[in-house]
């Protein structure tokens, strides 16, 4: 079978949806001619892959977003001639950039098939920006045309079902991200707590994620500011264009030596910094109306053996068995975000206990092997 993967972010680009396109890439070359179509990010060496990798330059921007409808053309031009020269069996988009292009393209050959992980799902749809009123209508017109739909959670499923001019219902499909046994099982090391100067005493909240107000770091860095106890830290790994204000944010409140800001960190070592932490924290809220479908972040902390404290209300929730994987916040309340780090800094001792449950919970739900499977029999029978 000859595939299409169609996606606006792959690596080296760091994000939940590159990370995904990467591994479900990884799934579906196993069995089947794959070609990738995705941004250059201005790459200057060659990819190394078993499968070819066709990278689109696009002026202006590092991917799809925030670019004018002309590039999306550029993005058209391109689907069309790999298709011309690939002809594949079957297309999958990832991301609602790539699905704006797929609908521009507007077949219903070759086969396709749409995943959607939530966070863009209602940015279009229910907007009321008369600007949105032709992607809007491109997403729709993709929707009716692919033969399935690929929801991440049940909370992206669910969110599916307000919108019935868009999604069929007999179209969508749960298929959950998949945690490799390599990376649960990777021998847990303690080095970057020590290169970042923490001493054994401090407690690490962690937050690994672009800097935007949709994944809360603000947040946590004020419920922080209301936190006495100066042993209770903050490393942020990620980057983002609010990096600057968040700074600024740390600075006004005084908080230089309890929160830490990384950077973004190659997959290969990223392990390192949830083995460095007492607990992940992620609370995510609506923003642009954009939403989290079920962030892979939270998955990896878990199946490295770290509770995490999570928003109500969003993807996350499907993660956490409250009190015994993690503790569910809302993330709209700072008060509520302070007295869920207090409460698990004052049951510290009970973490151990509650991130192996976490990583238990992710090898029987969240198994790598599971997606392959549900990935491979999408393309070998839709």
């Amino acid at each position: 079978m000859k595939v299409l993967i169609y996606t606006h972010e792959f690596p080296p680009f760091q994000g939940g949806i590159a990370t995904s396109a990467k591994k479900i890439a990884d799934i579906i070359a196993s069995k089947n001619e794959l070609v990738v179509c995705c941004p250059s990010y201005s790459l200057k060496k060659k990819d190394e892959s078993s499968y070819k990798i066709r990278r689109i330059d696009f002026p202006g921007g590092k991917n799809f977003k925030k670019i004018p409808l002309f590039q999306y053309l550029i993005g058209l031009s391109n689907l069309k001639d790999t298709i011309s020269k690939f002809k594949p069996d079957k297309i999958i988009y990832l991301g609602e950039e790539a699905e704006i292009v797929g609908g521009l393209y507007n077949s219903k050959e070759p086969n396709q098939i749409v995943r959607i992980a939530g966070s863009g799902i209602e940015t279009i749809i229910k907007s009321q920006n008369p600007i949105k009123i032709i992607p809007k209508y491109l997403l729709k017109r993709l929707y009716r045309n692919t033969n399935t739909i690929v929801a991440v959670s049940k909370n992206t499923k669910k969110l599916m079902k307000n919108y019935e001019d868009f999604f069929q219902k007999e179209k969508v499909r749960l298929i959950y991200n998949g945690i490799e046994e390599d990376f649960i099982n990777k021998k847990k090391t303690n080095s970057i707590r020590k290169d970042l100067g923490f001493g054994e005493n401090d407690f690490l909240l962690l937050t690994v994620g672009r800097l935007l107000p949709r994944k809360g770091q603000d947040f946590v860095i004020k419920a922080l500011s209301k936190i006495e106890n100066p042993n209770i830290k903050y490393i942020c790994v990620g980057e983002g264009r609010y990096l600057k204000s968040y700074k600024e944010l740390v600075g006004s409140l005084n908080l230089q030596n309890r929160v830490v800001f990384v950077g973004g960190v190659s997959n290969n070592k990223i392990h390192q910094y949830y083995d460095a932490a007492d607990i992940f924290i992620l609370c995510n809220r609506t923003w642009n109306s954009k939403i989290e479908g079920l962030p892979n972040v939270a998955i990896e902390s878990m199946a490295r053996g770290v509770p995490v404290i999570g928003s109500i209300d969003s993807g996350t929730e499907e993660l956490i068995l409250n009190n015994k994987t993690g503790f569910l916040v809302d993330p709209y309340e700072i008060s509520d975000i302070k007295n869920k780090i207090n409460h698990a800094y004052n049951t510290r001792k009970d973490l151990y206990t509650m991130g192996e449950l976490a990583r238990g919970f992710i090898k029987e739900n969240f198994n790598y092997n599971r997606m392959k499977e549900e990935y491979l029999r999408l393309i070998e029978n839709e």
